[in-house]
């Protein structure tokens, strides 16, 4: 249902925010105060091009137009940063190079609890060019690189402990076997309990 009802913005207006200051739809909705429907039918009602939305929202990595740089260089000039927002966009860089680990690249941990490692000349890295550290800590032990087939399990569960004495290298089948013996442990000990 339409936020506002009755209220209708004028060509001159949707001129300027849509196509002179490059506003997404939604903000312009928002800014106005009606539904995000509203902005795209009136932009037709007043033969106004609208823009794909590979436009609209520019992803990282993607190159912006000159009118769309010059629209964000007005937008931003002048503007005053306080000494707390400035340090804490410096911190948000340091972050991101500072965190070096001993086999060169910076350190992250992934969402699961892994930690990943840039090393993107190593043979086991990602697209991204990231390598798991208990693999690189399993490698330095046994003193050479760990192929396709073989795993590095982590003996305590916990995926970001990669101690040496952590870890154990098993072949792929070897460690598939491994939780499932597990798993069929638990359910095991889980139907004893319950027959008590």
């Amino acid at each position: 249902m339409n936020k506002c009802w009755g209220k209708r913005p004028s060509e001159k207006i949707l001129k300027q925010l849509y196509c002179l200051e490059l506003k997404p739809m939604h903000a312009i909705a928002k800014e106005l105060g009606i539904a995000i429907g509203s902005v795209y039918n009136y932009l037709h009602k007043y033969g106004l091009p609208t823009r794909p939305q590979k436009e609209t929202f520019t992803m990282r990595g993607q190159k912006l137009s000159k009118e769309q740089c010059l629209v964000i260089s007005k937008r931003e000039k002048g503007k005053v940063l306080s000494s707390e927002t400035k340090s804490k966009i410096s911190e948000a860089h340091k972050g991101v190079y500072s965190n070096k680990s001993k086999y060169g690249g910076h350190r992250k941990e992934r969402s699961d609890g892994y930690i990943k490692i840039y090393l993107p000349t190593h043979p086991l890295a990602t697209k991204g060019g990231y390598v798991m550290e208990h693999i690189l800590v399993m490698e330095e032990f046994v003193g050479k690189i760990i192929t396709r087939d073989q795993v590095v399990h982590h003996v305590n569960k916990i995926r970001n402990d990669n101690r040496i004495s952590n870890l154990l290298l098993m072949t792929f089948k070897e460690h598939a076997s491994f939780h499932m013996k597990e798993r069929q442990n638990k359910r095991r000990n889980d139907l004893l309990i319950n027959q008590f």
